[in-house]
């Protein structure tokens, strides 16, 4: 009776493109706040970078700073160069990963809807035990018999009516 009631969701297109969508709007929000914002902070850390290095290649030529002065400030400098890389580099995977599950979605949900009946209907207990524990499905049983369901598919409490086996 549960596993009809959540295999019955997980069925369900609409329940399908619901949850991909939310889990494409999941990555977009799980990104930090302004991506935008963020890879020109770090594109004008590269530009303010080059030119520190530029100064610091001044002050040795001049005699300002010795050699070992000079080559721990560059050090320093092509770590924040490197930091400032992998950072737009995150920030560029991430846009990627979003772009792509958008693009995506429509043969993603078409696939899922064609596939998820047979692949539900072919589970094993254990394997169900899997799919409510990756949904953090709880479930009460009602004293007339309903299930009350909750986990990751719904906000709300979903309620199943049991009908009793008839004799």
């Amino acid at each position: 009776m549960v596993w009809d009631f959540v295999s019955g969701l997980l069925k369900d297109p609409e329940q399908l493109r619901s949850d991909l969508d939310a889990m494409i709007k999941f990555e977009r929000d799980n990104a930090r706040s302004n991506p935008e914002r963020e890879a020109k902070v770090w594109l004008a850390k590269l530009t303010e970078v080059d030119r520190k290095r530029s100064g610091f290649q001044d002050m040795a030529a001049e005699g300002l700073i010795t050699f070992a002065e000079l080559r721990a400030k560059l050090t320093a400098l092509e770590e924040t160069r490197e930091t400032a890389r992998r950072e737009l580099e995150a920030l560029d995977r991430r846009r990627e990963k979003i772009e792509e599950l958008e693009r995506n979605r429509d043969a993603l949900l078409d696939s899922l809807v064609a596939v998820a009946p047979d692949a539900l209907d072919a589970l094993m207990p254990e394997e169900r035990l899997q799919v409510y524990k990756m949904l953090g499905l709880r479930v009460a049983v009602r004293p007339e018999g309903d299930i009350e369901a909750s986990g990751a598919f719904t906000n709300d409490f979903s309620v199943c009516t049991h009908e009793p086996a008839r004799a």
